[in-house]
Order: C-alpha cells, then sequence, then structure tokens
C-alpha cells in the first residue's frame, strides 16, 4: 500500500535553513517573502506562514470595519448571545464559570473573555471582531502550512489561503461571534498539527504529536461536536500511518493514544461540568436547552424533512454549500478530489486529506439524523437557517482546490493562463454575489432574516440604551427576540433574567421591589404565534393585579413593550 507524501517538487525535509545570506546581496523584501511562499517546509519551520498571517489579520480587519459600520456584525440574535454567555461569567448577578451554561460548548465563550471586559467592545461586537481577526490569521496560516506539508507549491497554497479570504460571506462570518471561526480555526490547526506528524522526515515522540495536534484538537472539541469528528478520524489516521511506519501495533497504539489524550480528557472535563452543575453528565445532550430538545419540537412539526431522507440531505446541505463557497470553488475542488485519489491513491497524503473532510461528513450524518437542521430557499420548508453549518467543508474544500490548482500550474507553459482563468472566475463569482449579497448568499441571507425578525427588539434594545437612567431590568431574553443584551449596552449586573439564578424568581413575583424596567416579548399576547420558549416576564406580570399600577408603557412596538416603574 502506497504511503509516499512526497509530491511536491521540491522535497520535504527537516534540516534547518541555511545561513542568511549577506545585506548587499539580500533580494527586496517583497522579493524574498514571494519565494518563501514556495519554499519547503523545514521541520517546524514553513517559510510564507507570517507573511499569510499578517495580509489575513489585514484583510479581517478591513471585513470587520465594514460590518461594524453598518452594525451587520450583531444581525445574528445567535451572535449576540454568545457575547452575553461569555460576558455574564464576570458581568452578572450570579457571575462564574456556571454561566458559560450548556447549550453551546465552552470554549468559543472562554476565548472571547478577555476582548469583552470592556463595555464598549461588548456592546459594540467589536471583541469578537478581534477575536475573529485572530482566527481567520490562524486558519489561513493553518491551511497554508498544510498544503505546504501535502507538497503543494506556491499557487496550490496560494489558491487555499484565496478560497478563505476571498469569499465575502466568510468574512463576515469571521467579524462575528458566531462559533465557526473559533471552530474552523482549531479544526485546522489540528489537521496542521496531524500534517506536519506525518510528514516529517525525523520521528517525532509521542509528546510532541500530544501538543502540536492533541492540543489543538481538544480546543476543537470543546468549541463544536465536529470536533468530536475530528478527533475520531485524526486517531484512526495516526494509527494507520504509524502501522505504515513501523508495522508495529504497540507503537501505533501510543501515537494514537498520544493524539486522542488531550481531546479524551477534554471531554471527560466536559461531563465533569455537566454532573456538577446539572447533576447529569448529558445534559449538554438532552437537557431542556438542548439540541434535541429544540429539534424534538420541529420534529414534532413536521418541519424536518431531512431526517431519515439521504437524498433531501445531500440536496439542502450542498445548495446551503454551493450558496456559500460557490460554483467556481466547488468545481475546482471536485477535480482536486480527482488528483488526489488518481495521482496518490491511498496514500498517507490522501488519508491526510480525508481527514479535514471529517467536520463535512459530521455534519452530514448530523442532518441525516435529525440533530441538526438546515434550510434555505431549496429546502423544505423553504426560508433561512443554520447554513453557515456549511463552513464545516471549508478546510477539505480549500485542500483539494489547493490539489487541482497545484496539479494544473506545475508546467510553466500553462501556468500564466490558467492562474489567470482561475482569478477571474473567482472574480466572477464575487461580482455576481455582490451584485445581491443576502439574495444570493446563503449566510448573509441568513443574517439579514434575522436581522429583519429581530427589528422591534433591536428598536426596544436601542430605545432602552438611550433611555436607561439607572436601576435594574427584568427580562426573560430565553423568549424569541430577547437575546438583545449586547445591543442595550448596559452591564449586566443591573439584569433580573434566567441567568441571574437566585435573584430571577423574586423579582418575577415582585418586580417594583427590584427592577425599574421590564422588557417583554408580546408576540404571543393575541395571537397563536409560536414565540419559542416563553417569556416568563410576560407571563409573570399578565398575571400580577398590581403590576400596571406601577408601572408605565414607555415604549411599544409590535413585538415588545418595556415598561418604566412610576409607584415604587
Amino acid at each position: 500500500m502506497a504511503s509516499d507524501l512526497q509530491a511536491a517538487p521540491a522535497p520535504l525535509t527537516d534540516a534547518p535553513a541555511g545561513p542568511a545570506a549577506p545585506a548587499g546581496e539580500r533580494a527586496p523584501w517583497l522579493r524574498r517573502t514571494w519565494t518563501a511562499l514556495g519554499a519547503p517546509a523545514a521541520g517546524r519551520r514553513v517559510p510564507g506562514t507570517a507573511a499569510i498571517a499578517v495580509v489575513a489579520a489585514a484583510v479581517g480587519l478591513l471585513a470587520c470595519l465594514y460590518t461594524t459600520g453598518q452594525g451587520s456584525n450583531l444581525d445574528y440574535s445567535d451572535a449576540q448571545s454568545h457575547l452575553t454567555i461569555a460576558r455574564r461569567v464576570f458581568d452578572s448577578k450570579a457571575p462564574g464559570f456556571e454561566q458559560l451554561g450548556t447549550v453551546w460548548l465552552p470554549m468559543p465563550h472562554l476565548l472571547l473573555m478577555p476582548f469583552i471586559i470592556n463595555l464598549w467592545m461588548f456592546s459594540s461586537g467589536w471583541g469578537a471582531c478581534v477575536l475573529g481577526i485572530i482566527a481567520l490569521a490562524a486558519t489561513a496560516s493553518g491551511l497554508y502550512r498544510i498544503c505546504a506539508r501535502l507538497g503543494y507549491g506556491r499557487t496550490g497554497r496560494l489558491a487555499a489561503v484565496l478560497v478563505l479570504l476571498a469569499n465575502p460571506a466568510i468574512l463576515y462570518t469571521y467579524t462575528t461571534a458566531l462559533t465557526e471561526p473559533v471552530l474552523l480555526m482549531c479544526l485546522v490547526a489540528g489537521m496542521a498539527g496531524l500534517a506536519h506528524w506525518a510528514t516529517s522526515r525525523r520521528r517525532m515522540s509521542a509528546g510532541e504529536l500530544a501538543v502540536f495536534a492533541g492540543i489543538p484538537s481538544g480546543a476543537a472539541v470543546l468549541s463544536r461536536y465536529e470536533g468530536w469528528a475530528l478527533v475520531l478520524t485524526g486517531t484512526l489516521f495516526v494509527l494507520v500511518t504509524e502501522l505504515r511506519r513501523s508495522r508495529q501495533w504497540r507503537e501505533a497504539t501510543k501515537m494514537a493514544a498520544a493524539y486522542a489524550m488531550v481531546p479524551a480528557a477534554a471531554v471527560l472535563w466536559w461531563l465533569s461540568y455537566n454532573w456538577a452543575i446539572y447533576g447529569n453528565p448529558l445534559e449538554f445532550m438532552f437537557g431542556q436547552y438542548s439540541a434535541y430538545a429544540q429539534q424534538k419540537n420541529i420534529t414534532d412539526g413536521g418541519l424536518l424533512p431531512t431526517k431519515g431522507n439521504l437524498g433531501l440531505t445531500l440536496w439542502t446541505f450542498h445548495w446551503s454549500l454551493l450558496e456559500t463557497l460557490g460554483v467556481v470553488v466547488l468545481a475546482a475542488a471536485a477535480c482536486g478530489a480527482l488528483v488526489v485519489v488518481y495521482r496518490r491513491g491511498l496514500a498517507t497524503s490522501t488519508l491526510l486529506v480525508a481527514v479535514t473532510g471529517s467536520a463535512y461528513a459530521f455534519a452530514l450524518v448530523s442532518l441525516y439524523l435529525g440533530q441538526t437542521a438546515i434550510n434555505n430557499d431549496h429546502s423544505l420548508p423553504s426560508t433561512w437557517w443554520n447554513n453557515r453549518f456549511a463552513l464545516t467543508a471549508l478546510p477539505l474544500a480549500a485542500v483539494l482546490v489547493a490539489a487541482f490548482v497545484h496539479q494544473v500550474t506545475r508546467r510553466r507553459r500553462t501556468r500564466s493562463w490558467v492562474v489567470a482563468f482561475l482569478l477571474l472566475a473567482l472574480a466572477g463569482q464575487n461580482a455576481w454575489w455582490l451584485q445581491d449579497p443576502a439574495g444570493r448568499m446563503a449566510i448573509l441571507a441568513e443574517g439579514r432574516m434575522s436581522h429583519d425578525s429581530n427589528t422591534y427588539s433591536f428598536a426596544a434594545a436601542r430605545w432602552l440604551k438611550q433611555h436607561y437612567d439607572g436601576g435594574g431590568i427584568l427580562l426573560d431574553e430565553s423568549a424569541r427576540g430577547n437575546a438583545v443584551l449586547p445591543m442595550m449596552g448596559i452591564p449586566l449586573a443591573n439584569i433580573y433574567n434566567r441567568a441571574a439564578g437566585d435573584h430571577f424568581g423574586p423579582a418575577l413575583q415582585d418586580p417594583a421591589k427590584y427592577a425599574k424596567w421590564v422588557l417583554v416579548n408580546v408576540e404571543g399576547e393575541d395571537s397563536p404565534l409560536d414565540s419559542g420558549f416563553t417569556d416568563l416576564v410576560h407571563q409573570a406580570i399578565s398575571a400580577s393585579p398590581t403590576f400596571n399600577a406601577r408601572y408605565a408603557v414607555v415604549f411599544s412596538s409590535p413585538t415588545h413593550r418595556i415598561y418604566e416603574r412610576t409607584v415604587n
């Protein structure tokens, strides 16, 4: 069985770089950088990585300046919820790490915390932007390093980076507090560590494998459940690769265990956390706010047709993928898959490419089993929901595009026109997208729909931010449309909500004693409209015979109402 990884024009080597040329003989910086982008990896060093990271960070900064200027970085309700979860750990009525909750895995919130200590960074979303810029630089440089380890030349490596940096929807995602940027950063970092281990001429120790691949994979495990799929496939990859090298089961088992050790510890910590806080180690799977509970409601309503339907699963997911990555990238990726299989067969490098598709495979399985729901303009029902899950296929698509571009540009005679054609095709794709971004790009369409559906709740949050003059605020953030705390820009220690723990119940029973302001969702007041989780505050004040005598309506819209206390 073939296991050759050295299909690059220049062989991979762990030899140290040669001595630097005298200053007078050095080429200009730009030329040196361009040369480095095509240089082979040398041990832990992959020339050109820093340049890729800097360019990606600059692109990320420009994207953040644009979205924060428009306010679209806060369009997703989930983005505002992630900001709130991260901040309430240290700013709430009941601060502590139990505020991380169990609905989402904790890593994105833990990484976000240092950047939202400042209230403006929290309310503007710039804290998430800073983390997104770091994640974009790390993801771009990680993809670059994976392609370099696989032996692809300059054009192939840059093609993979362009898949990431030349896509408006992907750049938008990295300006938000959604979990995808952290997930992709950790996934790609773990894959880059595996690529380093698999291609290194020097036999890396089990400890090195645990550090360079196990730790980032452990971070992926605590970012999203796609990280668990990476660890499963990564462990099998290490086992098979080491068996091919040493032909010893003992050595292969040792290396596989070394890689899986940190991720396994992360899983055990998450189970222990759920057990300690909620009394059930599987609370994240079956609890009140779990994906299982939410999907059950959707299934019972007949709104999850992909469950158990392979054809509809593939149709729905790949339309999201097409409307996220674009036809040019997917066509090049499909050609890249043929190139990889034809030229390398079942070589170790092919298995490494397959590992980059673990999150993509997990997303498909999850959709088929009914664990997730995705809706787009080609699904049943037709709407916009969770299309950003298609980003799980980004690492695989980027590496396959790199394989294709590397193959078709190996001949100098055809290199220039092939590169020109691909760049023109990519530019044409973007030009078509940008004629109607929110209508042709699934992630942006989903963000626009979220913004439009929360128009009145956003207006209520902005009104309260402008008129707030102190005092407690009572609201049920879990009710539909109420995830607006960042937009309010008020310290969470002033908020009485479900996250306030023992402070919430008394405030519901006697609002006037605790809260000067009350914000409620009234969507279901006079209609059968399903507004998600019941607004407990609205429910409580509707049953109170004295509430209207103590409070006056100061803001009203078709979906939301704000009361101000007039009598203590």
